[in-house]
């Protein structure tokens, strides 16, 4: 009897133990340079634009190919059906008739031919710069992912960040209030409070509790959305570190305009886009001019047909030789050609000051949110003093009979929400400043 309750206490440790290490392995305490390392180091966006790197330079390979000799080899046996053969008959008197074109039904053919272009109408120069040009885009675009993707990681941890002190706020305001209750139920006991006040004390901490579990509900949100971003699971728990700076940058915004001109990868993806669509025209406007190979080929094949009469031999040959060739007409194919790469050169065009545009228009929006949220750090931090003296004040009524319990919740309402305006205030500066870098291009 006593074995078996051992081993089933020994069962139900291990259980717990299993949790509790289960439960341990899901929390994990990150800094915001962590979460960002993390979050790019995990990212399948930024998989993605690697391998879009990898094709652009595999492009730029295959395009240099395209300029040098070309050497292939070709073999083959065909089985071909019996025909008569081609005998002729000579009209004289005692001539034997004789053949021309035996019949050889084996054919093998072994052939080793080289190409190589001279004159393309500059089209294969015009496509490897194309090439590069668009491959230099997709850098920049790589780095325009990467720098959204760490602007939105920092935004979700300071959001985080703000959640958790949200929730230890209302948690204040929840014990306060607590404490409340039973201060209050001990003066009505001692006839010095009557039941309206615990009431209204009661209902106050409802609210305060309800308040205490949409911070939970909001903090647990916000940490999930953070730990999909990173490619966590999303149960793990996240200990965010990062304190918040006040510190905000003394540059102008007309020098953040011009850094964002200069660095943005966006607007340098566009431009380079730009350059390739240039020489994109160049490529169409290529087949107008003649184009120039040059070739040669070795061929060892059974029979040889340049060898007359044909015989079941393996005979060698060469050839070489120069080709020239040229569209004379093709119902404008050349000219719809070049109007499609001239439109499509002005759409990138467009795109690229449309960008520039774009990119000025954030930078000024960041740069006012930053110096709106500066103004507002000290307007909180007076409310807080002004909502903790008038706290303080009506405690001193309400001990001396001066004020009603109603007068001390208002004026701790005050207190917590002035708290809230604080944070949010602080908060508001991080991401302000995230906003600001990601619209620069770069740190702050």
């Amino acid at each position: 009897m006593y074995p078996r309750r051992i081993f089933i206490v020994l069962i139900c440790l291990f259980f717990l133990l299993h949790i509790n290490v289960s439960h341990a392995q899901n929390i994990q305490t990150l800094n915001l340079s962590e979460a960002v390392e993390l979050g790019l180091n995990q990212s399948r966006m930024l998989a993605i634009g690697k391998e879009k790197i990898k094709s652009a330079d595999a492009k730029i390979d295959e395009v240099k190919a395209s300029r040098l000799p070309a050497l292939k080899f070709l073999t083959g046996y065909t089985r071909l059906s019996d025909v008569p053969p081609f005998i002729v008959s000579l009209p004289f008197p005692g001539t034997t008739p004789f053949t021309i074109a035996p019949v050889i039904l084996d054919n093998y053919v072994m052939k080793v031919s080289a190409a190589q272009p001279i004159f393309t109408g500059f089209k294969l120069e015009n496509l490897e710069e194309s090439a590069m040009y668009a491959a230099k885009a997709t850098y920049s675009e790589y780095d325009k992912d990467k720098l959204e993707l760490t602007s939105m990681i920092k935004m979700q941890y300071w959001s985080l960040v703000k959640a958790k002190q949200f929730v230890v706020v209302a948690t204040e305001s929840v014990e306060m209030l607590k404490a409340h209750v039973s201060d209050i139920q001990k003066l009505q006991k001692a006839g010095m409070a009557q039941v309206s006040d615990i009431l209204k004390v009661q209902v106050q901490l409802s609210e305060a509790e309800y308040r205490l579990l949409e911070a939970k509900n909001q903090m647990q949100l916000a940490m999930m959305g953070l730990n999909n971003t990173l490619r966590l699971p999303l149960d793990t728990q996240l200990n965010v570190t990062e304190i918040p700076n006040e510190q905000v940058p003394d540059a102008s915004l007309e020098s953040m305009v011009d850094k964002a001109i200069m660095i943005r990868p966006d607007l340098k993806a566009s431009e380079l886009r730009v350059k390739a669509g240039e020489t994109q025209v160049k490529v169409a406007k290529s087949s107008w001019y003649p184009q120039i190979s040059a070739f040669a080929e070795y061929n060892y094949n059974n029979p040889n047909m340049r060898i007359v009469p044909a015989r079941s031999q393996f005979d060698q040959t060469w050839a070489a030789g120069i080709q020239i060739s040229m569209d004379v007409w093709n119902w404008g194919l050349n000219s719809a050609q070049s109007r499609q790469a001239e439109a499509q050169l002005a759409q990138a065009l467009d795109v690229s000051a449309l960008t520039k545009e774009a990119i000025q228009i954030e930078v000024m929006q960041s740069y006012t949110l930053m110096k709106q949220a500066v103004d507002k750090i000290p307007v909180t931090e007076t409310s807080i003093k002004q909502a903790e003296e008038q706290v303080r004040v009506v405690l001193a009524k309400f001990t001396s009979g001066g004020a009603i319990m109603t007068e001390v919740l208002d004026a701790e309402t005050a207190l917590l929400l002035a708290k809230m305006n604080r944070v949010q205030a602080i908060i508001d500066l991080e991401i302000a400043k995230v906003k600001l870098e990601k619209s620069i291009g770069s740190t702050i």
